[in-house]
C-alpha cells in the first residue's frame, strides 16, 4: 500500500510542474456572450461586430504553454479583417512572449515577437504625484500595441480626408470608425486574465 502511494505521489509531482500553468476556456468564453457551437464567440465594440474563435493551447518544449486564438472583424460592408493573438507562457504562468499578425484587404501587419523584458526599472514620478510601477508583463503589452500602431503608421497612405482613423486610412473606408487595436487588447487583456 506504502509502495502504491509512493508511486503515485512521485508520478503526480513529476508530471505537475508541466501541468502548473492552464488556461480557462470555458470563462473566457463567457466573458464573450459564450461560445457557440461551431467554436466561436460574437460580440460587438463600439457598434462593430467582432468574433473570437476558441483558443488553441499546445504545450512549449521547455514547459508551459502557448496559447493562440484568432479575432475577425466583421464590418457591415467590406472584407473581414482577420487577427492573431499569440502568447507564450512559463510553467508558472508568466508570460513570455506575444505576438500580433493582421490581415485585411491584402494587407499583412506583424509585430514580431515581444518578448519579456529581462528587467523592469521603476519610472521616476513627479513629487506628490509618482507613476505605477511597471511590472514586466505591463511593458511587453505597451510595446506590442505600440509595435501594432507602428506596423499601422508604415501602411498609412498621404490622403488622410475623410478617414476616420488608422485602420480606415489602411484597409479602406468600409470600416469607418472600427478600433482593431482596443479588440485585441480587450481579448489580450482577458486571455491573460484567465490564464493560471
Amino acid at each position: 500500500m506504502k509502495k502504491i502511494f509512493l508511486t503515485v505521489f512521485i508520478g503526480i509531482s513529476i508530471l505537475s510542474p508541466a501541468f502548473a500553468v492552464t488556461f480557462d476556456t470555458a470563462t473566457f468564453g463567457e466573458s464573450l456572450n459564450g461560445w457557440r457551437k461551431n467554436r466561436t464567440a460574437s460580440y460587438s465594440i463600439d457598434n462593430h461586430t467582432y468574433l473570437t474563435h476558441k483558443p488553441t493551447i499546445t504545450p512549449n518544449t521547455g514547459g508551459g504553454i502557448f496559447v493562440s486564438t484568432r479575432v475577425e472583424h466583421r464590418p457591415k460592408l467590406g472584407k473581414k479583417t482577420t487577427s492573431y493573438i499569440e502568447l507564450s507562457y512559463s510553467t508558472a504562468g508568466t508570460l513570455l512572449s506575444a505576438q500580433l499578425r493582421v490581415m485585411a484587404g491584402g494587407k499583412q501587419l506583424n509585430t514580431g515577437l515581444i518578448n519579456r523584458p529581462a528587467k523592469v526599472n521603476k519610472p521616476v514620478g513627479t513629487e506628490g504625484n509618482p507613476e505605477p510601477w511597471q511590472t514586466p508583463e505591463r511593458v511587453m503589452v505597451t510595446d506590442l500595441f505600440k509595435a501594432l500602431d507602428t506596423e499601422f503608421a508604415k501602411l498609412a497612405k498621404a490622403d488622410l480626408e475623410g478617414k476616420k482613423d488608422v485602420f480606415s486610412r489602411i484597409f479602406g473606408k468600409s470600416y469607418q470608425s472600427a478600433d482593431l487595436a482596443a479588440a485585441l487588447r480587450h481579448n489580450l487583456n482577458l486571455m491573460m486574465q484567465y490564464t493560471r
